[in-house]
């Protein structure tokens, strides 16, 4: 067992030592104190040693209920197993197509849970442990998760992850948030998310921060919980944290502003704004990947409209913009690190403003940090390509002094006559219409100028020759949409995250 393995189990002895029965997980009614997590942890470690879980052995969790989540989680890794969070909505057919590519070797669900796999069922503490297919695969052993990718722009992905990168990740979190046991945290993000997993399963706990667990479609329950005034972090995403706001009827009347952290996708200046009015509260943000973990982590802080996002790369994360193919190379390519200062940096400093889109100064986001996954699955072998001299995240961003801003992503940018719009800036003027829920902006082919822009926006009552006006006096002639759609609903991931068609659909 490696070091780092050995280093994360231990963290939450040290925890328990400290904290005793004081809660640690909190879901509705159920209450579980640090001392009885680590309980279920250590009782799992000895069932999964049982059932012959050892180095590189997939080992699917599903991520609730979340005591049960997160003690499977510490005890498959000091198993020397790899732990895969899976959904608590996933269905036979996603668990079937998941064994096509990447086959679990034993399961962890509910009892009540259809989700099982094809072999024999045993107890392991209050879970049910299926058994797989039990392939040996030397080349997981250094792995300790294998995280699944959103896939809202194409098929997911398997990204390995090893101890070192998740006790990484943790002290990241952990430091840029000042965590501790009186930060509670209100989390209302599924834990096998990236984010979720990464702050709330496995930062949270190590750091003794007590975390509260809701669903994401209950404002008012959400609500009550702020009120009650011990909640000090707010774990949420752009659409969750529009329809708190909604729903709010005025500032949380709490004995301190709540901080409302916010990850998953672009956090657009309307809905900050709409956090730190209607909520009463500052905002954060967070900026990574599931392959490479958190790259930026800015703490809440009373909301400006000047605020750069996200802002500077954590320490010991090293950030270089790489030039964009088809584009001419900008002079002296970007780079940013937390291990130093700035001040002999060479990249492009151009403060160009919300409605400008890519151009000069931007570049692609590539990453190399501390806790950067080992490469993806690919078959029983770890293609370690992708993390080669630093992973690319397809993310567009320009240098504005220290802070990384970004511009949207490569694969999603529309082709306007040769100017390249990102969709994220035009729906992000989109989203600043009182009337519009949620939206997409996308590229459809145009005959003289190769692409124009259509804007599709929920709900279906939104008045669209308004929202036209609106956008014409934000937006210049190429980025404005060329066509509306006004529609019920549009497809989302779990956190709310509305699915971009792929640009070969």
């Amino acid at each position: 067992m490696t070091s780092a393995r050995a280093e994360l189990l231990a963290r939450l002895r040290d925890r328990a030592a400290r904290l005793g029965d004081a809660p640690l997980v909190v879901a509705g009614d159920t209450v579980t104190g640090a001392r009885e997590l680590l309980a279920r942890t250590e009782a799992k470690v000895r069932a999964l040693g049982e059932l012959g879980v050892g180095p590189g052995a997939l080992v699917g969790t599903v991520a609730g209920p979340p005591a049960e989540f997160i003690s499977d989680v510490f005890a498959i890794i000091e198993a020397g197993g790899v732990a895969v969070p899976l959904s608590r909505k996933l269905t036979r057919w996603e668990l079937d197509r998941l064994q096509e590519g990447c086959p679990l070797d034993f399961l962890a669900a509910p009892p009540e849970s259809p989700l099982t796999l094809a072999g024999p069922v045993t107890g392991c503490g209050d879970r049910a442990l299926s058994r797989g297919p039990g392939r040996i695969r030397p080349a997981f052993a250094e792995a300790a998760t294998a995280q699944l990718t959103s896939g809202t722009t194409g098929r997911p992905r398997v990204a390995l992850r090893p101890a070192a990168a998740l006790l990484a990740e943790a002290d990241h979190y952990r430091d840029a948030l000042r965590l501790t046991p009186r930060t509670t945290l209100l989390c209302p993000v599924p834990l096998q998310h990236a984010y979720g997993f990464g702050l709330c399963a496995l930062a949270a706990p190590l750091a003794g921060a007590p975390v509260r667990q809701l669903p994401p479609d209950r404002p008012r329950m959400l609500l009550r919980e702020l009120a009650a005034g011990d909640v000090a972090l707010f774990v949420g995403v752009p659409p969750m944290l529009r329809l708190l706001a909604k729903s709010a009827r005025g500032p949380v009347p709490a004995g301190r502003p709540v901080g409302f952290l916010s990850a998953g996708m672009a956090l657009d200046a309307h809905t900050a704004e709409q956090v730190a009015v209607r909520l009463g509260g500052n905002v954060g943000e967070v900026y990574g990947t599931t392959e490479t973990g958190p790259i930026c982590v800015r703490a809440p802080r009373p909301w400006r409209p000047a605020l750069r996002r996200p802002g500077v790369p954590l320490p010991g994360v090293k950030v270089t913009l790489a030039p964009v193919p088809g584009d001419a190379p900008e002079a002296g390519a970007g780079t940013g690190s937390g291990d130093a200062t700035r001040a002999d940096a060479t990249g492009p400093r151009d403060a160009t403003g919300p409605g400008a889109g890519p151009g000069a100064g931007t570049g692609l986001v590539t990453v190399e940090s501390p806790s950067m996954m080992l490469g993806y699955a690919d078959g029983d072998a770890v293609d370690t390509g992708p993390s080669r001299g630093g992973f690319t995240t397809g993310d567009l961003a320009r240098w504005e002094g220290d802070d990384l801003v970004l511009a949207g992503r490569l694969s999603t940018c529309i082709n306007v006559a040769g100017a390249k719009v990102s969709p994220e800036e035009v729906e992000a003027v989109l989203l600043a219409w009182p009337e519009v829920a949620s939206c997409l902006v996308t590229g459809v082919p145009d005959p003289v100028l190769g692409q124009r822009v259509s804007a599709t926006v929920t709900p279906e009552t939104v008045d669209l020759a308004a929202l036209d006006r609106f956008c014409r006096e934000r937006l210049s002639d190429s980025r404005t949409p060329h066509t509306f759609a006004a529609v019920a609903e549009l497809p989302t991931t779990e956190t709310g995250k509305v699915i971009r068609p792929r640009n070969d659909q």
